[in-house]
């Protein structure tokens, strides 16, 4: 391993690409390794780490707990370790770590402990730990999601589409990882994503798509989860669709690159149905940090297929229509026309 004098930091010597490739790689498959095997999946087992020890910026529904800060402790300990140059946004902390704070070559968010409220309450919830990583420019060039109970992560390097893998981390098996193809929601087999823990989220929701879930096959299933880890279900064709309102940035960044790497639709979406593709504004979180812990996107979707993101969409227009016509009647296809 390496120490800070590598970075050359007293001269002002830049990693070249090749070296900053290597290590954000070292970092990604590392991470679940140290982060899982070596700490979380023992205390979650364990039932540790349920004390609250403070409240998570902008999020009413959510709270901070000792195990919360594992993930970032062994992030930043890897980092500093293989001398990566970085900065770590983070659900409860932003910073940069100490010998490479003027210059970070790359960007890090992380959610350490996704699924926090469900495990304090002791439920038998899935919990895992996800980060993704971001050039200087905002690109995505990696990404993890790790199933803490499972242990296995879900692996994306290079931010390309044959560089996606399902990682068992007792065995060091390696499975390709492929999003859904599906592209309608009333396939039997369509699963939709989205929050209900928090009618923070929920309310939202039942309130403007009532006609789709109406529409769904029986067979069809409205899983109740969402945040960071979702992603990880995305991209293995688990999950066809997340749909959120007010969804936060720092529930969505972490997980990205592995959404987009495998080819997922992820947008932003306008009143009027149209949107934009999201990404990591790395200007605007720099110049206010605690956007990135407090700003939500009004609404937003993360799909496998562009049919299924804009069938969404259409269920979303046709609910604002009726609202304003006063009607009842959530029926119909929900098409965009």
């Amino acid at each position: 391993m390496g120490n800070g004098s590598e970075l050359g930091k007293s001269n002002g010597e830049q990693l070249s690409k090749r070296e900053l490739t290597k290590k954000v790689n070292s970092l990604v498959w590392e991470y679940p390794r140290r982060s899982i095997m070596d700490n979380l999946y023992e205390m979650v087992r364990k039932g540790e780490g349920r004390t609250i020890i403070g409240s998570v910026p902008g999020r009413p529904e959510d709270s901070q707990l000792v195990i919360d800060a594992v993930g970032e402790h062994v992030l930043a300990n890897i980092a500093k370790e293989i001398s990566l140059p970085a900065f770590i946004f983070g659900e409860h902390n932003n910073y940069p770590l100490s010998e490479v704070s003027e210059s970070p070559q790359v960007y890090i968010a992380i959610d350490s402990f996704d699924n926090t409220s469900q495990y304090r309450r002791g439920l038998d919830t899935s919990v895992y730990t996800v980060l993704g990583v971001y050039d200087l420019d905002g690109k995505p060039i990696a990404g993890v999601v790790g199933d803490i109970k499972d242990r296995k992560a879900y692996v994306n390097v290079g931010n390309a589409s044959n560089n996606n893998w399902m990682l068992d981390l007792d065995t060091g098996e390696l499975k390709d990882l492929h999003p859904s193809k599906r592209v309608s929601v009333k396939d039997e087999n369509f699963t939709l994503a989205t929050y209900l823990g928090s009618n923070e989220y929920s309310i939202d929701f039942y309130e403007k798509f009532q006609g789709l879930i109406k529409d769904m096959s029986p067979r069809g299933v409205l899983y109740p989860g969402g945040g960071s880890y979702i992603y990880g279900l995305l991209a293995s064709g688990a999950v066809d669709a997340y749909v959120m309102f007010n969804e936060p940035h720092s529930e969505i960044i972490p997980g990205l690159p592995l959404a987009l790497a495998t080819g997922c639709t992820v947008v932003s979406v306008n009143e009027d149905g149209t949107f934009e593709n999201y990404s990591f504004n790395k200007d605007l979180y720099w110049g206010d940090h605690d956007l990135y812990n407090t700003g939500k996107v009004p609404f937003f979707i993360a799909a496998a297929t562009p049919e299924i993101r804009d069938e969404i969409i259409g269920y979303y227009i046709t609910s604002q229509k009726q609202n304003e016509l006063g009607t009842s009647d959530v029926s119909g296809s929900g098409l965009l026309k």
